[in-house]
């Protein structure tokens, strides 16, 4: 009988619920605000969907294969503020607790260990929900595999699925990794190519479908600038897409 299986982005809900909420401690005076936040998505989603099989997910370091390839990936941010950082240990602590299984893997974000979780579980017709406030997820979206995205707060979702991916970018799933190519990302600090952003991104994919079609077609497309920048920025956007793409085959699952 298929079952559902939710897998949880920890390190993007416990950031939103971290920053969401305003800093609590417990009465031995450890920062709690973000696994409280943690918790109370978690418990709403847990009620709502009764998934049968639940797995938590996080970043390990900021050190992976991607950084690899460019040693800027995600070079802009911030370090993880001294509040939350302890609060990442209590979180998997709770988890333990509720007897629900985490992961992290060195080398790779929390995203990948998602993709090939969701790989995984989608297989026999099962239905995987990912919870997470990251929409580089929207890669992973097929016939059995939905993401619930974080929006407001700690209390506001949207369940976005193949429909809601073509009524709100007219794309398949596997276009949102050329998307990210061609207009980048600053929040990871993906390139891109210069000048290009999301609108002329997303008609160059509806007219050309994928990256590797819009750079073999340069000479064709409108606009001497928007060649030019096409031509310029070949190299930065197979990079970018190198960068963008889940790992969903991860060895050890």
């Amino acid at each position: 009988m298929p079952t559902k299986f939710l897998v949880v982005d920890g390190s993007s809900l416990l950031h939103r619920a971290f920053f969401a909420l305003p800093l609590l401690t417990s009465p031995g005076g450890e920062f709690t605000n973000a696994v409280y936040g943690f918790a109370t998505m978690l418990g709403k989603v847990l009620q709502k969907e009764q998934p049968q099989r639940v797995a938590v997910c996080f970043d390990k370091s900021r050190h992976t294969f991607r950084t690899e390839l460019y040693a800027d990936y995600k070079g802009q941010r911030a370090a993880t503020p001294a509040e939350l950082s302890p609060q990442f240990e209590s979180c998997k602590q709770l988890l333990q607790t509720m007897g629900i299984v985490w992961e992290e893997r060195e080398g790779f974000e929390a995203d990948d260990i998602i993709g090939t979780l969701a790989r995984l579980g989608a297989a026999d017709k099962n239905e995987v929900l990912i919870l997470t406030g990251d929409r580089d997820s929207f890669q992973l979206i097929t016939e059995n595999v939905r993401v619930m995205m974080t929006r407001k707060g700690i209390s506001v979702t949207e369940l976005w699925d193949l429909a809601a991916l073509q009524e709100h970018y007219g794309l398949r799933p596997a276009q949102m990794i050329d998307l990210k190519a061609l207009m980048g990302d600053a929040s990871d600090n993906i390139p891109g190519v210069a000048g290009i952003g999301e609108k002329t991104a997303l008609k160059l994919l509806a007219e050309y479908h994928d990256l590797d079609t819009v750079l073999a077609n340069i000479e064709n497309v409108n606009g001497k600038a928007l060649r030019a920048k096409l031509e310029n920025g070949r190299e930065s956007a197979l990079l970018s897409r190198q960068l963008a793409i889940i790992d969903c085959h991860m060895s050890g699952y």
